[in-house]
């Protein structure tokens, strides 16, 4: 579980044009949409949004139009919509500006987020390579440079790739420091990816320590980085089950899910639910642990369908619950879906699946 960043638009042009301005008419629609947005009135920012990209104006500014609305499907969990919405602001991008412009990186980054939690890793990190080279040789200076950078680190780890995406959030992280601030957002971001990897080298110590600043810099922001916190302690809570800390485990791990409403964030709210299933099931009570596998595979299925890669290991740890409760044919059901799955996904991307086979041949 880690933090990524959608780089937005937010306000976008001056309101000082003419009212017969296709761009001004544009613009005065997507600020509505932004107050309603804010005012947590979804379907009408949507509408709004959509009425903004109906004006015909230039395609450089429907693409800051389209990022928005895109942030807004986000923020739903319909990432079908999102995709298709961040496509296009690309392809408004690739058309009117050079291939090195710091926006066509931008938005491969946003594309390649939502790539991410469907669970498209090969997509993802094809563009986000791409982000990175551009402002690495073009526009090292950029604002979104480091999240850029740590972004990809995250996506590295899906391939085991420690060593680079080590070096690559160091950089994000020292990076981070200079242009933001130490107690940023980005460096927050920074430190709970470089925490992610850290731990996955066994290096708990480094990793808890870096979880703690994260935790400290998002609790420190308010209530705008309840999510990314949520995400720091989640993370928190799953190195503590390692040590074998599972009182504490559960209590940081019901302390995320508490900051998480109950609408969006699908995928760290199912991420969650199967942390604690674990951690449940962990302190010797799996029966108790079932109620969190069954809501984590609800809203992830509601999410993205029946066919995520990130299905397969729920699917896994849901069995070896229902079989230390004692539910043998349920929990053989659910390991036969999982390796079905598998198999489907596989064939699917051959060669580009970063589900690991071992998954599979674990005993439950």
């Amino acid at each position: 579980m880690s933090v990524m960043s959608t780089i937005i638009s937010t306000l976008l042009f001056s309101a000082f044009a003419f009212a017969q301005d296709p761009l001004a008419a544009a613009t005065k629609l997507n600020n509505q949409a932004q107050e309603l947005a804010g005012q947590g009135r979804l379907q009408d920012a949507e509408e709004m949004y959509r009425s903004a990209l109906d004006v015909k104006c230039d395609d450089l500014s429907r693409a800051k139009i389209a990022n928005n609305l895109a942030w807004l499907y986000r923020r739903e969990d319909r990432y079908a919509d999102a995709e298709k919405t961040l496509r296009r602001a690309l392809q408004w991008r690739q058309k009117n500006l050079p291939p090195n412009s710091v926006d066509i990186a931008y938005s491969l980054n946003n594309l390649a987020d939502v790539y991410r939690i469907e669970g498209r890793d090969w997509e993802a990190r094809n563009l986000l390579e791409s982000a990175v080279r551009i402002l690495r040789d073009s526009h090292p200076d950029a604002e979104g440079f480091s999240v850029i950078v740590s972004n990809l680190a995250v996506v590295l780890t899906k391939f085991h790739e420690f060593d680079r995406a080590e070096d690559l959030l160091s950089e994000a992280l020292k990076g981070s420091e200079r242009q933001h601030g130490a107690m940023s957002r980005e460096v927050g971001i920074a430190a709970n990816n470089l925490a992610q990897v850290l731990r996955s080298k066994k290096h708990p110590e480094d990793a808890a320590a870096l979880y703690a600043r994260a935790a400290h810099i998002f609790e420190t922001l308010g209530p705008d980085a309840a999510s990314e916190l949520a995400v720091a302690l989640a993370n928190t809570g799953q190195l503590l089950e390692e040590q074998h800390q599972c009182l504490e485990a559960k209590q940081i791990e019901q302390r995320a899910l508490d900051l998480l409403s109950a609408d969006g964030n699908a995928p760290l709210r199912a991420a969650i639910l199967q942390n604690l299933g674990n951690i449940v099931v962990s302190s010797g009570n799996p029966s108790a642990a079932l109620p969190y596998f069954e809501q984590s595979l609800d809203i992830q299925e509601k999410a993205f369908g029946a066919e995520h890669p990130a299905t397969v290991r729920l699917l896994l740890d849901y069995a070896a619950a229902m079989l230390r409760a004692g539910q043998k044919s349920l929990a053989h059901k659910l390991k036969k879906r999982a390796e079905e799955l598998y198999a489907r996904l596989q064939s699917a991307a051959p060669g580009q699946f970063t589900v690991s086979v071992n998954a599979l041949r674990e005993e439950h």
